[in-house]
């Protein structure tokens, strides 16, 4: 059977979800304007994600860190100024739409958004080494805290619809 994904409209209000979040996450960590453009970065979608990338368990997202090579030429020794950290949020479809379709009412964008804020306080933290990245799970307590980070700037600054949709969140939406 098919997994779920985001229909060409669900793709939009991804994007608008995303320019979202960024906002408000950099407004609560006081980036600057152009902080998420320097920092190499993508949102994925279904369509985007490797099988590795796929989850089943029930996650909404997760993030991944690779490394972008610059002048790349095989046998050749790189300086580190040549090898730059990547990161790819990836967003479970077929569980958003999933838990989207348990909440009626509430508005795709605003749970996308909710999902993506988290997950830009985990890439917050991860290129400003506040926390290493792990490969194998974040650490309970880091976790932890970036729930609640995400919480509190959704709370804070997301409005009624954004406060409302960060209440019925399941306590680990990303990862």
């Amino acid at each position: 059977m098919a997994q779920a994904r985001f229909d060409r409209p669900g793709l939009a209000r991804v994007s608008r979800a995303a320019a979202r979040a960024r906002e408000l996450t950099g407004h609560h960590f006081g980036l600057s304007d152009d902080w998420f453009e320097r920092t190499s970065h993508q949102v994925c979608t279904r369509k985007d994600l490797r099988a590795s990338e796929v989850l089943g368990d029930g996650r909404l997202a997760c993030i991944r860190l690779l490394y972008r090579v610059l002048g790349e030429a095989p046998g050749r020794v790189l300086r580190c100024q040549q090898v730059l950290p990547h990161y790819r949020i990836c967003l479970q479809d077929h569980n958003v739409l999933a838990w989207h379709a348990r909440v009626p009412g509430e508005d795709l964008a605003d749970l996308v958004t909710a999902v993506l804020t988290h997950e830009y306080v985990h890439l917050v933290r991860f290129a400003r080494l506040e926390h290493p990245y792990r490969t194998r799970g974040a650490a309970a307590g880091e976790e932890a805290r970036v729930d609640a980070l995400a919480r509190q700037i959704l709370e804070r600054h997301g409005g009624a619809a954004l406060r409302r949709v960060a209440a019925a969140l399941p306590a680990r939406p990303g990862g």
